[in-house]
């Protein structure tokens, strides 16, 4: 990944070659592949391991602006210390530990990449996987159809004349189960699973946490703590501590992404950011935490997801910075 023509130490040519797995896995591009390679790589020495570690933390501190800045050269990235000059003392005191933690946080980069600044190996190796941005309709065993929302990751795990079972490893997926009742479709998500034979309803997996959403027909909900069964217009959710209530919900909020559409109804602007940085390429950030408690009610197309910024900024008379990368700074 480096030019031989004109050698750079080990160290520069090892942040270099790190930089570039980084832009790499950033680009969208990148496929299960790529990620064992990138493995391959950081299992070379442990000095390849700490570079790689203490690379993407630099990258996702500084953002944008700095890869853009350090993109093709590493000495810019060396330049990132305190004016003492000392850039092993200060990416010890950024890493609050110096290189032992470096290299047992490089073994966790892939797998749960900081601020989701590229897909997780589970979901570059899905069968099914949305960019930012891209919907997609799947069909199953010819009696399921699903429609991913952006950035989500679907595994066919296994279909037979009585069974299909799929599992929603990242995002959000409308799911309509046709056809015979005889054939039991299962989504698994998370610590549990959405058990139906002939509903429509959405699903949708955020880390950890898991809602069910049903549109039409009866779901049940499973997890290890117990389980619900929940009808027309009804939704729950689980995580790792357990299964919570069943409650209402506006199927057309809900479904509303599959129209191209993001709808808002009394709820805190941080939870308005969070959600449109999933169909935006770069980042919003929400400068001032009690800004972000400000309530919205409002519509926004998802093909023109940039309004909620000019929405924000003349509307809420919220101070926007656009940066390069598209990041925006809100406050």
């Amino acid at each position: 990944m480096t030019d031989s023509s004109h050698p750079l130490p080990e160290n520069d040519a090892l942040r270099s070659e790190a930089l570039a797995w980084l832009r790499r896995l950033g680009s969208g591009e990148a496929t299960a592949a790529d990620v064992e390679e990138l493995e391959q790589w950081r299992a070379r020495s442990p000095r390849h391991a700490r570079e790689f570690a203490e690379a993407a933390l630099l990258w996702n501190v500084l953002g944008e602006v700095t890869r853009n800045a350090v993109d093709g050269n590493p000495a810019l990235a060396r330049g990132l210390v305190p004016p003492n000059g000392n850039a092993r003392l200060a990416r010890r005191a950024f890493l609050a530990g110096g290189g032992a933690l470096a290299a047992s946080a490089a073994g966790v980069l892939v797998v749960r990449p900081p601020l989701d600044l590229w897909p997780s190996f589970s979901e570059l190796a899905a069968d099914y996987r949305t960019q930012t941005g891209e919907r997609q309709q799947i069909e199953v065993a010819g009696q399921v159809s699903v429609q991913m929302n952006t950035r989500t990751s679907i595994d066919v795990r296994a279909v037979t004349d009585r069974m299909a079972q799929i599992e929603l490893v990242a995002g959000e997926a409308a799911i309509a189960k046709q056809g015979q009742a005889s054939q039991e479709l299962a989504v698994l998500a998370g610590t549990g699973r959405a058990v139906t034979t002939k509903a429509s309803f959405n699903i949708r997996k955020d880390d950890r946490a898991v809602s069910v959403s049903c549109i039409e027909g009866e779901v049940e909900v499973e997890c290890p703590t117990g389980s619900a069964v929940i009808h027309e217009r009804q939704q729950v959710a689980y995580d790792e501590r357990g299964l919570g209530e069943i409650a209402a919900i506006d199927a057309d909020v809900i479904t509303a992404w599959q129209r191209g559409l993001l709808i808002f109804r009394d709820v805190p602007l941080a939870r308005v950011i969070d959600e449109v940085n999933r169909y935006r390429s770069g980042r919003i950030v929400l400068l001032d935490g009690k800004v972000g408690l400000r309530r919205v009610v409002a519509n926004f197309r998802v093909d023109r997801i940039d309004d909620v910024i000019v929405f924000v900024s003349q509307v809420m008379n919220v101070r926007a910075r656009s940066l390069p990368g598209g990041i925006v700074l809100l406050g």
